[in-house]
């Protein structure tokens, strides 16, 4: 029987725990279901890997939140300037999809590691966006009203990245939920520049 090659292990382990910190996150992941899903032995995890941290370092890379941050400025830049679509889009959308469990680790399963912070972070991003194009600050209701929607975008995108079956399915998945997210921003934003008058 052919030995599979250590670097096919290797990737296997790093499939198996990411698709398990996208489901379960890092508290929810231990080494012996990686190994599980990996089809291996814990004991083989620990030889491409010293501990739990480790494999998520690998599979969550550091520059992934500043990475994503640049593209999500320049999509919204965009879309403040009244391009719905274009490169801006696209180079986003690419990067969820190339990215999507990693970018669905960081979005919504990131407790327990160094980017604990980044969920909420990402909301307050967003609302940090929209204020930008009210006349004044917004009361405090109307602030909470733009937590919300931003927290179940956060969730809603994760929820895509997780579920999507290839980047054919991704892609469509988030292209529709921009037809439906996009015009309801318009008319959010509408209310709150009307009722801020």
């Amino acid at each position: 029987m052919a030995q599979v090659l250590k670097q096919e292990v290797r990737a296997r382990i790093e499939d198996a725990a990411l698709r398990c910190f996208a489901e379960h996150g890092y508290p929810g992941t231990s080494i012996v279901t990686i190994a599980t899903h990996a089809g291996v032995a814990p004991g083989n995890v620990y030889r491409y890997f010293r501990s739990k941290r480790l494999v998520f370092d690998a599979v969550v890379p550091a520059d992934l939140p500043a990475r994503h941050d640049r593209l999500l400025d320049t999509r919204i830049a965009a879309l403040a300037a009244g391009s719905r679509y274009g490169e801006p889009a696209d180079e986003l959308l690419d990067f969820w999809l190339e990215h999507r469990l990693a970018v669905a680790v960081l979005l919504d399963r990131a407790e327990g590691t160094r980017f604990a912070d980044y969920p909420a972070g990402f909301v307050q991003r967003l609302v940090a966006h929209a204020l930008r194009d009210l006349d004044r600050p917004p009361s405090p209701e109307q602030h909470a009203v733009l937590e919300l929607v931003f927290d179940n975008t956060r969730r809603a995108l994760a929820h895509i990245l997780r579920s999507a079956r290839d980047p054919g399915h991704g892609r469509a998945l988030v292209t529709g939920f921009w037809s439906y997210q996009l015009p309801g921003l318009d008319g959010l934003m509408a209310f709150l520049r009307q009722d801020s008058r």
